[in-house]
């Protein structure tokens, strides 16, 4: 029951009140799903040099025994080529790509090699981006941080 309509002051006397209720509802819900789906990017930064035509700069900078190894990356797997050596054809293991046999390798490189640092990745133009990231880190930490993309 009502005072004011019962006091007959109803008429008199008129609430200028907003609802806000549903307003806080609103934000009530917003702001948590706001906060969930919110996408925190972590942004890295990859050093990385694209070959020069100029390839009397390149070897003046590299040290006498060291050789460029070029990993070719294609739909099938992975093609490693070096200097005075001989690799197989790295093939695919159920539809992902044998990054573990492809560290052997390099590793091998790095072996005979120990003063070489630059490695070539010439990806074919279907492979994806994230495959060439795992390459690039994955001849990272196997001693060739001068990486280079080729086409």
């Amino acid at each position: 029951m009502d005072l004011r309509k019962s006091l007959g002051r109803e008429e008199r006397y008129q609430e200028n009140n907003l609802n806000i209720t549903p307003v806080l509802n609103i934000f009530l819900i917003l702001v948590p799903f706001m906060l969930l789906t919110a996408v925190f990017v972590r942004i890295s930064v990859l050093e990385f040099s694209l070959p020069s035509a100029d390839n009397k700069s390149q070897q003046s900078t590299q040290p006498e025994d060291a050789v460029v190894t070029l990993i070719a990356i294609n739909d099938k797997g992975f093609d490693l080529k070096t200097q005075g050596m001989k690799f197989s054809f790295i093939n695919k293991k159920q539809d992902d790509f044998d990054f573990a046999t492809l560290v052997e390798k390099l590793r091998e490189v790095k072996r005979l090699h120990a003063k070489s640092e630059e490695i070539i990745i010439a990806p074919q133009a279907s492979i994806k981006y994230n495959t060439i990231i795992k390459v690039m880190d994955r001849c990272r930490e196997n001693g060739f941080p001068v990486i280079s993309i080729s086409g």
